[in-house]
């Protein structure tokens, strides 16, 4: 995948050791899920599934049970959606959000001029972004920079109404945080596939939460990105047998030491 924090790069550039990921191989997925987290959270369809396999529809409390989660639901069309990074995935969702109506600020300090107008999104301060969004998505990968980068402090910048979606990684969002805001009301609901750590805890307050939603890190999960992952290190092997440099290469500066390492010109 696209993700690799877990691997110690610095120690692997000493070594001389070439390291790459596959950042490709499930955009379309996550993205697909990601979707799917903003519609859950806007339209509490995790919520009403329950109400009626309690049997609230057909109980003469249905109206009130009901009652109470309507007004809760939004409509997507019109309402804005704050990207924080605008990489890869983040890209690949931007027609997909479109297509329900969604206008798309983006916050990202490494952003082109080019790219914001490639995709017709707005670029936007961290800070404003929170304040405008209805809701928000996190597409940072995770970096002493980006830990926590979602406080308390920034949760409530966001909109009483608004939804947060994490389909990045765990630590970007202080999850003590989260359930503050979620129980405060300083955030209407939240949905993430990832958390900080990882499994989240049996016990963890926030799966009491009914305006909270979590999948098990499975955004980026289908047979067809499987096949991918699973194809793609290999194809990067051939590359280096042939003589050629990985295609999702991270660590660049491993060159020099590579090519000494092996007595290359």
């Amino acid at each position: 995948g696209i993700g690799y924090e877990n691997l110690d790069v610095n120690a692997a550039t000493e070594l001389g050791i070439m390291a790459a990921n596959v950042p490709d191989a499930n955009i379309e997925d996550v993205s697909d899920h990601t979707m799917g987290l903003i519609l859950a959270c806007t339209r509490r369809i995790v919520q009403l599934n329950e109400v009626v396999k309690q049997g609230g529809w057909t109980s003469v409390a249905a109206p009130r049970i009901i009652g109470e989660v309507w007004p809760h639901l939004s409509r997507l069309r019109g309402q804005t959606l704050g990207l924080v990074a605008f990489g890869r995935i983040p890209r690949a969702l931007v027609p997909k959000a479109k297509g329900f109506g969604l206008r798309i600020i983006v916050h990202d300090p490494y952003l082109s001029p080019d790219i914001v107008r490639k995709f017709e999104v707005e670029q936007v301060e961290l800070d404003q972004l929170l304040t405008d969004s209805d809701i928000v998505s996190i597409h940072t990968p995770l970096t002493p920079e980006t830990k926590h980068i979602l406080g308390l402090k920034q949760l409530k910048k966001m909109k009483p109404t608004a939804c947060l979606i994490n389909t990045a990684r765990g630590g970007v969002v202080d999850l003590k945080a989260l359930y503050t805001a979620l129980t405060k009301g300083y955030i209407a609901a939240a949905a993430f596939d990832v958390t900080e750590p990882e499994p989240i805890p049996a016990d963890s307050p926030l799966l009491k939460l009914d305006n909270f939603i979590c999948t098990a890190h499975s955004a980026g999960l289908s047979p067809q990105a499987l096949t991918e992952m699973q194809q793609r290190p290999g194809d990067e092997i051939i590359r280096v047998v042939k003589g050629q440099w990985p295609v999702g290469l991270i660590n660049p500066e491993v060159k020099i030491k590579y090519r000494k390492k092996w007595a290359l010109v």
